[in-house]
């Protein structure tokens, strides 16, 4: 049974149509059917009711602190899109006075008008996909966009009043030198933006690269990053997250929260949510989405984790944070390997700063982190 009054504090809402899919993409999204976006946002709107009714056997009586649109490609939406998708929330659920809303956007589908009508609907954090500052990377990465449409993207959102920007790129892309990734990150950065996050490309099973035969340059990958961590601690930015990096005060508020597991729901198509212990995932289909909507039911399988599971989530999740865990003492087992792994040097014992709990707690050392999954190899459940 979920127990009442859950402190849902996330919300995230799928959006999943591109224009193009990119050769890396595994997501949930399509191409080719923009013409659905309206009856996508309605149906969206009525999920968002069904929960506003209960479908968590009781209605989320917390004030929901972050919103985040993510796909696919949320910035193909217009105004009158969010204002719909913003009026059925107030409708139906209840949000913090000081929520972060954020969108992400890919550059070619950004204009000034758009930056301005998002920026009037209340979306106040902006996440750009510029993944390199190289025109001829850009194209073999499949992206729609060049590094004029960047510029102009970023400045729009800036002049529409945005002062909460995050910018995605990408490392460790075939035939990429370390150069090149120097000079990405350092006109990046040469724009302050109040956030990047830097993903190491990784080639997923049924997507364009794969079927090409790409592959990954491990140690290529592993010197770029670290370059990149030294660089951007040298520029001011907090490293927070293995992939993360943020002004002091601007970390992304709504990823902290899958990272610290809290409770968050995750409406639209393929979208993921989790709540009191219950995951669920939505279909990944438009058209069974649609028809569980239209019938008043939840497009959705929903499973119960159990505390194993629970306790594994919470430390992989916990160790990518610069912030740590607090580690339980229960598990004997558990506690044998964090002393092995203490005295290799793979984890480290400190304590905890003001905004966090007193007391001692545990991480990843930087030197690390890139170690991350097969520290975590021996905990798994």
């Amino acid at each position: 049974m979920t127990p009442k009054n859950p402190d849902i504090l996330g919300l995230y809402l799928h959006i999943p149509f591109c224009h193009a899919r990119c050769g890396y993409c595994d997501f949930v999204t399509f191409t080719g059917k923009e013409d659905r976006i309206d009856n996508y946002v309605s149906d969206l709107c009525r999920e968002i009711a069904l929960y506003g009714q209960g479908a968590l056997r009781c209605a989320p009586t917390d004030l929901i602190s972050t919103v985040f649109f993510g796909g696919g490609t949320p910035s193909l939406l217009e105004g009158h899109h969010l204002e719909q998708i913003f009026s059925a929330i107030r409708r139906h659920l209840r949000l913090n006075p000081n929520v972060e809303i954020t969108l992400e956007a890919n550059p070619e589908s950004v204009t000034p008008e758009k930056a301005k009508a998002w920026k009037d609907a209340g979306v106040n954090r902006l996440s750009l996909g510029l993944q390199a500052f190289d025109d001829g990377l850009l194209k073999k990465m499949d992206r729609l966009h060049n590094v004029r449409q960047f510029l102009d993207a970023y400045q729009a959102v800036r002049g529409a009043g945005f002062d909460n920007v995050s910018v995605d790129l990408i490392y460790g892309f075939v035939e990429q030198t370390l150069d090149e990734w120097q000079d990405t990150v350092r006109k990046t950065a040469e724009l302050k933006p109040e956030h990047l996050s830097l993903y190491a490309l990784k080639i997923e099973d049924h997507t364009p690269f794969a079927a090409r035969g790409y592959r990954i340059n491990d140690d290529a990958e592993a010197e770029m990053y670290e370059w990149a961590r030294l660089y951007l601690r040298e520029q001011g930015y907090e490293h927070y997250e293995i992939s993360n990096f943020s002004r002091p005060g601007r970390a992304c508020r709504h990823n902290l929260i899958y990272w610290r597991q809290q409770d968050y729901l995750g409406l639209g198509v393929g979208a993921v949510g989790c709540v009191a212990g219950e995951r669920w995932e939505n279909h990944k289909n438009l058209q069974d989405y649609h028809r569980d909507i239209s019938d008043g039911r939840f497009p959705r399988t929903l499973e119960s984790l159990d505390e194993k599971t629970r306790q594994f989530e919470r430390l992989m999740l916990g160790l990518r944070l610069r912030e740590g865990i607090d580690w339980p003492e229960n598990n004997p087992e558990w506690v044998a390997l964090r002393s092995t792994l203490h005295v290799k040097g793979l984890l480290e014992e400190f304590d905890s700063g003001p905004s966090l709990p007193a007391g001692r707690r545990w991480r990843i050392p930087d030197p690390a982190v890139l170690l991350t999954n097969q520290i975590l190899l021996p905990f798994l459940p």
